[in-house]
């Protein structure tokens, strides 16, 4: 474990020294043997320096109990053991040492070396904080503002952040600029935030840095000024923060500064993606991808998404996708679709929450395409897209979930209480019939039959609005005989059992006969007359003709 923030400083015998009270020859004798100790430490001699120090904190020097106890934190000198380290800073720290009251509480946040506790750490960095060290200061005013080990405070968060913020605390200058910029924990006030962001700033704080040229650049707390916003944002991007980079790119790109410039634009997109921001990323992915200002290039586009996917880009993940699922080209390259690295990124996408990928792989999971069908998956993922094709798709997909366990009667072995256009096309064709007329324009098909359903001739499917299934219609040829309505009858009997009712005289004029199955799909026998030939109707009654689902996807 590397020293603490106080370590060095503490066992300075010149800051102890200019910080110490007149001593007493005793003390003064126990602080010529802390300063021996490290000078001991400092040459790296650590096993020397707890030889020294060890007998000064059994005598009770808390600058010795706390040296010791970071011996035995980091295993300089001893062998590591943080049972001791917290023994020896739990007896310096009830001396009132600010640096092992700051360093319990790390260790009571952490859990290390004793049982988390956040309670107990807050407790020991008020202690500190109260003794006026601006670290415990600002992470008392932490706990404070999100609840950490006690309620929530604002008025105790702030105070504790200005304690610390007044002896230059950079961390709680940015945090008290941006509690006044957002106006979260008290009223909006940007000039309040100004200053602690310049406090911060003249610190050379990268984040400072940014956030003040934000303030700048949409003139909040300081009249609007796109020179000075980008000359802030410059530091910061010369201090390494990368959304300052890509801050830079964004305004080149847009223009935002009256001045647009797509190669300043690409420069600082890069330099930012270059440092691992994923907004960057993506960002060059979508100006290769369309070739603006550069040469447009596909596969850089894929490189530079799969880039930022890989740092947790929702969007870049589901960009992937789209790529994937549709192909796509460009005068270099050609990307064949990949329906499998479709669904993969998809779920990728969705996984991370982003709304559009639900849909998308929703579809797959209804389906089954590329992944195994889970209609129970797709009802969960469509309920999650706010998209208006993924709320219909739901409404449909729910329908057909209610009619599959409701529906009975079968044609071509498929549910047509529950069967769209498409499935009953392809099943129609499997069993070798031909096709009369299929347009998608019309609400009906026709096929010729009678080389496979005997005593038929021709088959036509009506569907509704939705290309659901609404009516299927056999014609039965029987010129001059009126025995073949009673024999189409005969062998619906086998299938259905009786009619629930019949109109006519099979044996001369107009007749029919009338079934009702239990999932209300309705079959109509009818003929005409006097050539008696003879129809079999399949009809779905219209007050369940929404049970369907769409095959088309917007």
């Amino acid at each position: 474990m590397e020293p603490s923030a106080y370590t060095m400083k503490i066992l300075s015998p010149l800051v102890f020294l200019a910080v110490s009270l007149p001593l007493l020859s005793g003390q003064v004798i126990a602080q010529v043997k802390f300063s021996e100790g490290y000078e001991a430490a400092h040459s790296g001699n650590y096993k020397k320096a707890v030889k020294i120090w060890l007998p000064l904190a059994e005598k009770g020097d808390a600058p010795a109990q706390y040296t010791i106890g970071w011996m035995y934190e980091s295993g300089q000198g001893v062998k590591k053991d943080l049972k001791k380290a917290v023994y020896w800073y739990k007896k310096s720290a009830e001396q009132e040492y600010e640096a092992a009251q700051y360093v319990l509480g790390t260790l009571y946040e952490k859990g290390e070396g004793v049982e988390q506790n956040s309670e107990a750490a807050l407790s020991y960095y008020l202690l500190a904080a109260e003794q006026g060290d601006p670290i415990s200061q600002f992470q008392v005013g932490n706990y404070y503002q999100y609840g950490i080990g006690t309620y929530k405070n604002n008025d105790k968060s702030i105070f504790w952040y200005e304690k610390a913020a007044e002896q230059s605390h950079v961390n709680a200058q940015i945090d008290l600029g941006k509690i006044y910029q957002s106006g979260e924990a008290l009223e909006i006030d940007y000039e309040k935030a100004v200053h602690w962001y310049q406090a911060a700033a003249a610190q050379n704080n990268a984040v400072a840095q940014y956030q003040l040229a934000y303030m700048y650049e949409h003139g909040l707390g300081k009249p609007q000024n796109y020179t000075k916003a980008i000359q802030l944002y410059s530091r910061s991007a010369n201090n390494d923060y990368s959304q300052a980079a890509f801050k830079l790119g964004t305004i080149f790109e847009s223009g935002a500064s009256g001045e647009v410039d797509n190669a300043k634009a690409l420069s600082w997109y890069r330099r930012a993606a270059l440092q691992g921001n994923t907004d960057a990323q993506f960002q060059l992915g979508y100006l290769s991808e369309i070739g603006k200002g550069t040469e447009k290039s596909i596969q850089r586009a894929i490189d530079w998404y799969t880039q930022a996917s890989r740092r947790d880009n929702a969007e870049a993940y589901y960009i992937l996708g789209q790529i994937y699922e549709k192909g796509t080209t460009d005068y270099r390259h050609n990307i064949a679709p990949n329906l499998q690295k479709a669904v993969k990124n998809y779920q990728y996408a969705s996984e991370l929450n982003y709304p559009l990928a639900h849909a998308k792989l929703a579809y797959f999971y209804e389906t089954g395409i590329f992944t195994h069908q889970d209609k129970e998956a797709a009802i969960a993922l469509y309920q999650k897209s706010p998209q208006k094709w993924a709320k219909e798709r739901l409404t449909r997909l729910v329908s057909h979930d209610n009619c599959l366990k409701e529906a009975s009667t079968k044609l071509f072995d498929e549910l047509i209480s529950c069967a769209n256009r498409d499935l009953l096309r392809a099943k129609i064709k499997q069993q070798s019939i031909k096709v009369i007329s299929e347009d998608d324009q019309l609400q009906s098909d026709t096929y010729f039959t009678g080389a496979v359903i005997r005593g038929t001739s021709e088959l036509t499917m009506q569907y509704d609005q939705n290309n659901g299934f609404s009516k299927a219609t056999y014609t039965y040829i029987g010129r001059n005989k009126p025995e073949l309505i009673d024999q189409v009858k005969d062998k619906l009997i086998e299938q259905y059992g009786l009619p629930s009712h019949s109109i006519g005289d099979p044996a001369q004029g107009e007749a029919s006969y009338h079934w009702i199955l239990k999932d209300n799909i309705m079959i109509n026998a009818y003929r005409s007359w006097p050539d008696t030939t003879t129809f079999v109707e399949y009809e779905l009654p219209e007050q369940v003709t929404n049970q369907y689902v769409v095959n088309e996807v917007e």
